[in-house]
């Protein structure tokens, strides 16, 4: 069951507008019935300095924490800090969501882009028969080794695993457009988004990109047999 309403507007009253946001978005896809477990990958490179220093990647991983919520019950989202390497950082909650991310990245490094050691901790870290995995992956360019990163979307469209890359600032993102149509999958198990200024997109439209593309990755991982 999501998390009430009730409980959101004791634990986190700051966050009520945005989960019933996410809420209304998600009945408008028919989604509300969907349970899943929501993980956010966030890029911790050199370039992405400003935008954590404005806030840009906390309010982001907010409307996360807001999906989260009516997609799980236990008010949290698991958090991945990608740089020259990958760590998972810990959990981000409806009792602590205020600046969380810097909390979680605190004595962190800036370093470079490595996509594949995020994404593979991603997949050792949920069980493959436990429920549907919405990762958000926050970045903002190419990462350094593109042939891993590749193989590890491939291995995890045979997966519970659905990856929806958000494009932040300046890019490039030539590399997130390929991976959004890569070959050899078992499923299309990815989408990539990249608006001209997150900050600038309402509840509503973030919701949506969001969403879209997830109802038809979790109609062809039942059918392919990767989720219940």
């Amino acid at each position: 069951m999501p998390v009430s309403m009730a409980k959101i507007e004791a634990q986190a009253p700051g966050l009520l507008s945005l989960v019933k946001g996410a809420r209304s978005r998600l009945v408008k896809q028919s989604l509300d019935g969907e349970r899943a477990k929501v993980a956010l990958c966030v890029d911790h490179s050199g370039s992405m300095r400003a935008l954590y220093a404005r806030g840009v990647v906390q309010r982001l991983a907010e409307r996360a924490l807001a999906l989260a919520t009516q997609l799980d019950d236990d008010g949290a989202i698991d958090v991945f800090v990608f740089d020259t390497g990958a760590v998972h950082a810990g959990e981000l909650r409806l009792t602590d969501y205020a600046g969380g991310v810097d909390r979680l990245r605190a004595g962190r490094r800036l370093g470079r882009t490595d996509y594949a050691a995020a994404m593979r901790l991603v997949r050792e870290y949920f069980p493959a028969d436990g429920l549907p995995v919405y990762v958000l992956f926050v970045t903002d360019g190419a990462p350094d080794s593109r042939t891993a990163a590749k193989e590890e979307l491939v291995t995890a469209s045979q997966r519970n695993i659905f990856y929806k890359f958000l494009g932040v600032g300046e890019g490039p993102f030539d590399f997130l457009r390929r991976l959004d149509d890569l070959r050899g999958r078992a499923v299309d198990n990815a989408h990539f988004v990249e608006p001209d200024d997150v900050e600038d997109l309402s509840d509503d439209q973030f919701f949506d990109l969001l969403l879209e593309e997830y109802p038809q990755w979790l109609a062809d991982a039942r059918k392919a047999g990767l989720i219940g």
